[in-house]
């Protein structure tokens, strides 16, 4: 057991660290997708974290900027314009970064593009009412009541008792964005937050609501609220996955794919001729 078990049992977390919260064991929404796929690749993804991509970084700016303005100039920092090409070039960089540890570092265009995002978002009238009085980044801790597992949500923002989650996208328009939900799951994330509201929150959440901002020009913003069909099938996923993950911390077991040979399920758009 790591130690930020030990110091953080079931319950609200206000000032929580991201780092610890990220650190602890317990299911997520993240962990949940993974979970879905196999539980060897949630093992996986526990035991050896991938580096964050430059979109992630961008994303990780752009929430600190809207969500924690006060701590942004300490947690984000833009790259200085250097030749890393040359020998004192490469130098410099591997300074910069060495006294920048854990910081995100952005490129000075990335800097500035994250900046026009999260100005679009405070200018946006939808956008700055739900922000405007929020608790932003509660960590939200329990296990749950049905399976006997432990379990984690970290919300970006909780105001008139709705959940507020903050995306960066590269089209946020009303045709588009609701398949890039569907497509990465969203709907399983809004699942296991309405757990987590009712299991410490004691109040089932009136909505869970996206911002989205376009991380491109010009960085349009909308606001969208997730359908209840949509949290209700995301509800039988979450179950689903905590029924593997129980079952994984029972025998110790994180099985991959199964071990026999499996009939495809087969696209059906690909057995259809028009003759």
């Amino acid at each position: 057991m790591n130690a930020p078990e030990v110091l953080y049992g079931p319950g609200l977390y206000e000032t929580m660290p991201g780092a610890v919260y990220h650190a602890l064991e317990r299911m997520s929404a993240s962990g949940a997708k993974k979970m879905l796929r196999s539980p060897q690749h949630y093992k996986l993804m526990r035991d050896t974290p991938n580096e964050p991509t430059a979109a992630m970084e961008f994303g990780t700016a752009v929430h600190a900027g809207v969500l924690e303005p006060a701590t942004f100039a300490d947690t984000v920092i833009c790259a200085p314009d250097v030749n890393k090409r040359t020998k004192d070039g490469k130098a410099e960089w591997e300074n910069f970064c060495a006294a920048n540890a854990g910081r995100t570092i952005l490129s000075p265009d990335d800097f500035a593009r994250a900046q026009r995002c999260i100005d679009a978002v405070r200018e946006h009238p939808a956008a700055s009412k739900l922000l405007s009085g929020a608790k932003m980044e509660m960590s939200l801790l329990w296990d749950d009541a049905k399976y006997k597992v432990p379990c984690k949500a970290r919300f970006d923002a909780w105001n008139h008792d709705l959940v507020i989650d903050l995306k960066t996208t590269q089209n946020a328009a009303p045709d588009d964005f609701p398949r890039q939900a569907a497509s990465l799951l969203y709907h399983l994330q809004a699942a296991g937050y309405f757990s987590a509201a009712e299991h410490v929150l004691d109040m089932t959440p009136q909505g869970f609501v996206f911002i989205c901002v376009e991380s491109e020009p010009p960085h349009a913003v909308a606001c969208y609220a997730m359908p209840s069909n949509a949290i209700l099938a995301g509800g039988l996923l979450w179950n689903f996955a905590l029924e593997r993950y129980a079952a994984a911390l029972a025998t110790g077991a994180w099985a991959g794919y199964p071990q026999t040979v499996e009939t495809m399920r087969y696209p059906a758009w690909a057995t259809k001729f028009e003759i």
